[in-house]
């Protein structure tokens, strides 16, 4: 199985960052989206 996002955009108010973004998942992939703590790692994976 494999898992595409395309077109992904994430703001905080007036400061966009992230415009069109996108990534593909392959079957067996591992990936992972670190960063210390309050870094806003988990609120940009989070859905609006």
């Amino acid at each position: 199985m494999k898992i595409e996002m395309k077109g992904i955009n994430k703001s905080f108010g007036q400061n966009q960052v992230l415009r069109d973004a996108g990534f593909v998942l392959d079957d067996g992939e591992v990936h992972a989206l670190m960063g210390e703590n309050g870094a806003g790692d988990r609120v940009i994976i989070r859905p609006s």
